[in-house]
């Protein structure tokens, strides 16, 4: 008895080990291992007495709960198949907390050995990303992420690289070898993080670095390490802030022209057209004036084989990709101008590259410089469609305006799709169809779906467990806490498969199947 005791002890920890492995990489093997850890929980035995460690655990018992507040909002709902669709999808929250509190705790062997899976599978998962980038076989960035979509992605990334530096710093007993092998891994997962303008991670990371040394400033009894920790806090902020100052100059800056002498026709003869009044800039040049369409049409047709009024690999409007992609090098929007574009440009154009200047700086600035851009074509009045930063606050807009007319009780499991596309027909939203989405914040989700009482018990599902377990301070609880609070900031990060699932695994591993606390 013993040793089958043992076998699905072994078997158990195995596929763990699968689940940490398909969480960054998988979806399906996402699955597959949860049914595996059901199966081992069953054939196990002592199912009683696994219950009853079950309901002796509190902060397990509040966990489980929270999947019971979607059973609730059954009974106020109308869209019954997609409210399944949403129970299935959050089983994680259901099965994971009764497996993990009534199963025998992961020494520190063990956990660290699952830890070290899950980096590897993280970094097999960067490598293989980083391939398919610099193939450049992309239209979008986010079709460089063949296994989960990009943002839950980044949050693996976002752990695993605080797991190595965990290794790094806490783990005095460690060969000099690991160390380096740590910084060394640090350093490949920031970089991709910039390089692939995985801007959540980037966000992230640096707000989860800021916080622990916060911690360590109150807590560091060096006075030289203290120093060095409140100099690094103090020049982050600012390095970053002269950063995105310089593009925001970038952005806004306008080459002097006088509107009033604008010259009136082409080389050619034809005449231009010239809006004055949209005062649109690209590298700062107005991007409204010195238009001959028929020029273009013309000239661009004999270079190109999408046609002038079709639509750019990125599903865009040709034309307006062209005009913009002009103006940023200072063309006149004429057969002259498309004339000048080399072979290569013309190619970026057509997959819809809006900018040149997006062909000669880096990622991260290519990131930074659209984020503005949004921001100021939004003030602007212009349509937030695509725009993945600005198209938020109609989201939240949404979100908001809703939960105002269902305060108390929200509007179900089911009909949360139903009622964000009534909001957007009854507005007359200017989002186009595709990019009518939900909230795109888990806190503003939780509340229209189940109101202000479903709302106050996702807080204390949250922060209950790992206060009642002690755990609010371990340093892997509280790193994980914070890029999974920080992420249903902009994210519905527990409405999907990979991200329900990253929620509730680690969560369960950090607050009820691992043995020791570790502290900071």
């Amino acid at each position: 008895m013993y040793k089958i005791k043992e076998i699905h002890s072994k078997i158990y920890f195995y596929i763990l080990i699968l689940l940490a492995i398909s969480v960054p990489l998988s979806r399906y093997v996402m699955s597959v291992a949860q049914i595996l850890l059901i199966l081992n929980w069953l054939v196990d035995g002592n199912l009683c007495d696994k219950f009853k460690s079950f309901f002796k655990n509190k902060a397990a018992l509040v966990f489980f709960s929270f999947w019971l507040l979607h059973i609730i909002g059954l009974f106020f709902t109308d869209d019954f198949n997609y409210a399944f669709k949403d129970l299935r999808t959050k089983l994680p929250i259901l099965i994971l907390p009764i497996i993990f509190s009534s199963t025998k705790q992961l020494n520190k062997k063990q956990f660290n050995i699952l830890i070290g899976f899950f980096i590897a599978a993280v970094l097999s998962g960067t490598f293989i990303s980083s391939v398919l980038y610099y193939k450049q076989e992309f239209i979008d960035i986010r079709d460089n992420f063949p296994f989960i979509s990009h943002i839950r992605f980044s949050l693996n990334v976002c752990l695993a690289i605080f797991s190595l530096g965990y290794f790094l710093f806490q783990s005095s007993e460690k060969k000099i070898f690991y160390k380096i092998s740590s910084v060394i891994l640090i350093a490949w997962l920031i970089a991709f993080l910039l390089i692939l303008q995985l801007m959540t991670g980037v966000i992230i990371t640096i707000i989860c670095l800021i916080l622990i040394l916060i911690y360590y400033i109150f807590h560091s009894k060096s006075k030289l390490l203290k120093l060095s920790f409140i100099i690094t806090l103090v020049a982050v902020p600012i390095c970053i802030g002269f950063y995105v100052n310089e593009v925001f100059k970038e952005v806004y800056h306008i080459k002097p022209i006088n509107l009033k002498s604008l010259e009136e026709t082409t080389s050619l003869g034809n005449p231009y057209t010239h809006d004055i009044y949209n005062k649109q800039i690209e590298n700062g040049y107005y991007v409204w004036i010195y238009i001959s369409r028929d020029e273009m049409r013309e000239a661009w047709n004999k270079r190109s084989s999408i046609e002038f009024f079709g639509r750019d690999k990125k599903g865009q409007l040709v034309e307006t990709t062209m005009v913009r992609f002009l103006t940023s090098k200072g063309y006149k929007k004429d057969a002259e101008g498309v004339n000048k574009l080399t072979d290569h440009e013309i190619c970026l154009i057509e997959n819809g590259m809006a900018n040149s200047i997006f062909d000669n700086i880096s990622e991260i600035r290519k990131r930074v410089y659209k984020i503005i851009w949004e921001f100021k074509r939004y003030n602007m009045g212009s349509n937030s469609s695509g725009h993945s930063v600005v198209q938020r606050l109609e989201y939240w807009k949404a979100s908001l305006s809703i939960i105002k007319n269902n305060f108390w009780l929200g509007v179900g499991t089911g009909d949360m799709n139903k009622v964000f596309n009534n909001y957007y027909e009854k507005e007359n939203s200017s989002l186009v169809y595709s990019f009518r989405w939900r909230s795109h914040n888990q806190f503003l989700s939780i509340f229209v779906g189940f109101g202000i009482i479903g709302f106050i018990w996702f807080i204390v599902f949250l922060l209950y467990p790992p206060i009642k377990t002690g755990r609010i301070f371990d340093y892997y609880y509280f790193v994980f806490f914070i890029i999974s609070i920080l992420s249903m900031l902009s994210e519905d990060t527990i409405e999907s498969q990979a991200g329900v699932t990253f929620f509730a695994y680690f969560s369960c591993l950090f607050l009820f199947a691992k043995e020791k606390k570790t502290f900071f």
